[in-house]
């Protein structure tokens, strides 16, 4: 096998690379049938969490076997995000415990994945970089048949009634953020030795190029054509020695790229209208009034923040206060993130998170000065895409691919200088922690797979107008269990209504009530509003507008029937 390897060194060399090659190539294309939204509730997500967990699982599993622990040479930089979050998490309050755990889960399990690519000292990432072109490739494909509605794999690759191309992601801008890092990564292998006489894989490369810019351009994505061309100026102007001695490849590269975008120029003028919207007064007053609600929610607990999931609570109170103050400004309807991963984090984390964020990413930054290296810089160029994605929308949310992506990159950029210091930990306890990582390993894979059960009895349950009540996979699952009770709740709420069961339809509204008190959701508010209109209760129900517009004082529907409240007094 090692004599077969050798003869092929594009093919990976070792057992991290070939799980690596899971993560990026296999892991993203389980696509069963789902409603859309974020994390799990996107099914990708789950076997994508999966294979990161095989990849961290093995990577502790190694590190115990060594005699010396790898960290980069900016570790204690690094390392100040996750203490910032922690503190921040430990001192505000638990106030959804699910939310909690997962958050924390989503950014400690980062932490692991990053460091433990160190240890295994990889000395030629680019193949590693290799393996997100050939990802970049098959999600391009994904999206060539989604824009031209071809008639292949229809039962597995999602499609819109708009043919628009947004790949496994069902989301354009996260489509187009990934895009993008992968045209950007083919453009710098080309200019790598792994490319020099190797015509074939120049030709892989600049394909890729092509037919990803082709996609990226044609969503119409502003995040995905601004990042790309800020990120391909850095990477030139980085490399720009190995740019001079490649000057044909890089040539035949930036002549496809026009030559795809002047192809995908429907998705030029999409982009053009999108910043003409952009700078209307409507969208641009409505984009400054986020960020004011959202600092002026971050001044109410500036130091520790209110708590992880306390967002749309928090965000709701600012935004009412700021709402009366302004009454004419424009706002949204209904907002779960304020559409900037920094300002969610001083929400919910304060001056703690926050600063831990910003002192990781400027001891990057140091880091990348310090050595001044061409291609510590176009690494830089390679996180643009998905960093700035990160600014305007929470892609992290909804693809936890490129959560994995992004710290691969980042890893790649890092791997160069390290600092190698004494495994610290005894025999008996590397036993041990390899027995508990077999257990925490096997736990999690069962989590995934009951996850994924769960995932699509709630798809089917909603989808077939609930005439599938089975939801024991849900109600049991710590991810969906909320969810599942709540549509559980609803189903009654409505079966009460029907039946007009003013009994059982207390019972529920103060279930709801109590939902309420934890997660101002709306439509938890809609459900309470129902309720009230069976009764016939009208005092209990303009309370309960009255309560709704103190979160959300923009929705026109709840400002509509709080007209009538006043009218009827």
């Amino acid at each position: 096998m090692s004599r077969y390897l050798s003869k092929h060194p594009l093919l990976p060399q070792q057992p991290i690379e070939w799980l690596l090659a899971l993560l990026f190539l296999i892991s993203p294309f389980y696509l069963a049938s789902s409603l859309g939204g974020t994390g799990f509730d996107l099914p990708f997500n789950i076997t994508v969490w999966a294979a990161a967990t095989l990849v961290i699982a093995y990577s502790v599993w190694y590190f115990c076997g060594q005699d010396k622990l790898i960290l980069p040479m900016n570790y204690k930089g690094l390392l100040a995000l996750p203490v910032g979050i922690l503190l921040a998490a430990a001192l505000a309050g638990v106030q959804d415990p699910i939310t909690w755990m997962f958050r924390i889960v989503y950014v400690m399990a980062g932490v692991l994945f990053l460091f433990g690519l160190f240890q295994f000292r990889l000395k030629n990432t680019d193949r590693i970089l290799l393996l997100i072109t050939i990802a970049t490739l098959l999600h391009s494909v994904v999206g060539i048949i989604q824009l031209f509605e071809l008639p292949v794999l229809s039962s597995w690759i999602t499609r819109t009634d708009k043919a628009i191309a947004t790949g496994v992601f069902q989301q354009v801008n996260v489509m187009a953020s990934f895009l993008t890092t992968g045209i950007l990564v083919s453009v710098y292998l080309c200019l790598r030795p792994i490319a020099h006489n190797r015509f074939y894989l120049k030709v892989f490369l600049l394909i890729t190029i092509s037919v990803a810019t082709y996609v990226m351009v044609a969503t119409g994505s502003r995040i995905g054509l601004l990042s790309g061309i800020l990120g391909l100026l850095m990477l030139l102007i980085a490399y720009r020695t190995q740019v001079s001695k490649n000057w044909k490849t890089i040539f035949s590269a930036l002549l496809l790229i026009v030559f795809a975008s002047v192809l995908a120029k429907e998705g030029l003028h999409k982009t053009v209208d999108k910043s003409y919207q952009m700078v209307e007064a409507q969208y641009a007053d409505q984009r400054l009034s986020i960020y004011r609600i959202s600092l002026d929610a971050f001044y109410e607990a500036p130091i520790k923040g209110h708590g992880i999931g306390s967002f749309l609570e928090k965000f709701g109170l600012a935004s009412s206060a700021f709402y009366q103050q302004h009454p004419t400004a424009e706002m949204p309807t209904y907002i779960a993130h304020p559409h900037n991963e920094l300002l969610q984090w001083a929400i919910e984390g304060g001056l703690l998170a926050l600063m831990g964020i910003l002192i990781a990413m400027f001891s990057v930054l140091w880091f990348a000065v310090k050595y001044k290296q061409q291609r510590l810089f176009a690494y830089l160029a390679l996180l643009l895409p998905i960093t700035f994605h990160t600014q305007v929308e929470h892609p992290f949310y909804i693809s936890s691919f490129h959560w994995f992506i992004w710290l691969t990159l980042l890893y790649v950029l890092l791997n160069h200088y390290v600092a190698i210091r004494q495994n610290p930990i005894s025999l008996m306890a590397k036993k041990s922690l390899r027995g508990f990582v077999i257990i925490l390993l096997t736990v999690t894979l069962f989590f995934l797979w009951q996850t994924s059960q769960a995932q699509q009895q709630l798809y089917q349950f909603i989808n077939q107008s609930q005439r599938t009540p089975q939801l024991d996979s849900a109600l049991s699952n710590l991810y969906y269990k909320t969810y599942a009770e709540q549509i559980v709740m609803r189903s009654h709420l409505h079966d009460a209504i029907t039946k007009n069961d003013a009994q059982k339809l207390v019972q529920i509204i103060n279930w709801f009530e109590s939902e309420l008190n934890r997660t101002p959701e709306l439509k938890l508010f809609e459900d309470v509003i129902n309720g009230y209109i069976a009764l016939e209760m009208p005092k209990q129900r303009c309370e309960t507008i009255s309560n709704s517009l103190l979160y959300y004082p923009a929705n026109k529907v709840l400002q509509s029937i709080q007209n009538d409240c006043l009218v009827m007094n």
